[in-house]
């Protein structure tokens, strides 16, 4: 009976403890795109102080910090290949280091928006990051998303 006991408590607990630890996973690549972004935000207020005009482009933002990205948004390639230096390049895409997000600028308005969206090989699981900076007020804001895929709308500031 005791052994019985033992049992059903150590099921309980696997039951609890398995869906938990099946999304840590994903939120730890999660937290890769959105640390990237919390600093292109920042290197963005630094352009629009030092300039008055939104920052458009990966050089302009490239003042700042170092933009670095994979030459293909798929991970298996950028785990054996080097990363691309976007410093200095007019782009307003890129791929993470990683190889797991595609990151996507655009200035519209008074606002900076940057999202990164889970690349194709991993979009069924993966969960995005969206933010913005608002010139006007100075307000920035990063939302890591809760929904899995591709679909990565502009949030307001």
């Amino acid at each position: 009976v005791e052994l019985i006991v033992v049992v059903v408590i150590i099921g309980i607990l696997s039951a609890i403890a398995v869906p938990s630890f099946q999304g840590a996973g994903d939120k730890a690549k999660q937290k890769e795109a959105s640390t990237l972004i919390a600093a292109y935000l920042k290197a963005s207020q630094a352009y629009f102080a030092e300039y008055s005009a939104l920052p458009n482009y990966s050089r302009d933002i490239g003042q700042y910090l170092a933009v670095a990205g994979c030459r293909r948004n798929y991970p298996a390639y950028c785990q054996s290949n080097p990363a691309r230096d976007y410093t200095n390049l007019t782009s307003r895409s890129w791929t993470t280091p990683s190889g797991y997000f595609d990151i996507y600028m655009e200035s519209i308005g008074s606002n900076v928006y940057f999202r990164a969206l889970p690349v194709p090989v991993y979009a069924s699981t993966g969960l995005g990051v969206t933010s913005c900076f608002n010139s006007l007020t100075g307000s920035t804001k990063l939302v890591n998303r809760t929904t899995k895929g591709r679909s990565v709308p502009r949030i307001n500031c």
